[in-house]
């Protein structure tokens, strides 16, 4: 009966695969994910290109506030003293103006200022959000530091996950999640007690006007319910304004330095 013959371990090439796979390992290096300084940055630069063409149209909100304040309005039931209409309707024209003013440099600022948390938000939290591991499947090797990442980064890393080439990649999704964030955040500011006080203080300046120059009950009424609803009216359209006027084209020209900026954080 013939012996059983026991063969030895490759112990030889168990180690030479070992050490394979960890000089690969230790030269390719796992892909990081876009870190915090990484997500300012980006956040930043959006901001940075964007936030000029937030501008004219809060212009345009305190415009359309004024114009259509006195929209289908039969001013004559305001009083029997045409005199006394001129004086009332150019003066709290004049107050409302103010009041617009105040409002949309109040809220441009507000909006401005929270504008890169916005992008930020858009980016790394909406889904699908821009987060995960960027390893499996294998399609980029991280750079040296201060080595930036490449185009061709950017064409290969395929898949969403949390680095930057995955950003540059689907950099068209990720616009528009921020767009669709930026517009939500004014819809919000529209009902919230930012709106909310801005029609208070249009009501306030009705008020005033006119007591001023002793409008009766039905005049005061007419005037106040009429004014607040054709400012309410301004108000409400401006979500879809900006969702309409702010980058209509998507705001091409600033995509490269973007992209740029983007691919230099590792």
């Amino acid at each position: 009966m013939s012996k059983i013959q026991h063969q030895k371990p490759w112990t030889g090439c168990a180690l030479q695969l070992d050490s394979a796979i960890f000089a690969l390992i230790f030269i390719a290096g796992p892909v990081n994910s876009c870190e915090q300084d990484c997500r300012d940055g980006i956040s930043n630069a959006f901001t940075d290109k964007w936030k000029g063409e937030a501008t004219p149209i809060f212009q345009k909100l305190k415009a359309n506030v004024t114009a259509f304040l006195y929209y289908s309005m039969s001013l004559d039931k305001i009083s029997d003293n045409k005199t006394v209409i001129d004086q009332v309707t150019r003066e709290l024209a004049t107050e409302v103006f103010n009041d617009a003013d105040n409002f949309t440099k109040s809220i441009s600022k507000k909006f401005i200022t929270n504008m890169p948390q916005l992008i930020q938000t858009a980016i790394f939290v909406v889904s699908p959000a821009f987060l995960g591991d960027c390893n499996h499947p294998h399609r980029v090797d991280q750079p040296p530091k201060n080595v930036n990442w490449t185009k061709d980064d950017c064409k290969k890393m395929d898949y969403i996950c949390g680095n930057p080439p995955s950003i540059c990649h689907f950099f068209d999704v990720a616009k528009q999640k921020c767009f669709n964030q930026l517009s939500q955040n004014i819809a919000n500011i529209t009902t919230n007690s930012d709106g909310i006080a801005f029609i208070k203080t249009i009501k306030d300046s009705v008020k005033a006007i006119a007591n001023k120059h002793n409008l009766n009950s039905d005049g005061t009424q007419f005037l106040s319910d009429n004014v607040i609803a054709n400012a309410q009216s301004s108000l409400n359209g401006f979500a879809d304004k900006f969702s309409t006027e702010f980058c209509p084209d998507g705001c091409p020209e600033f995509d490269d330095e973007i992209k740029n900026l983007l691919l230099s954080f590792p």
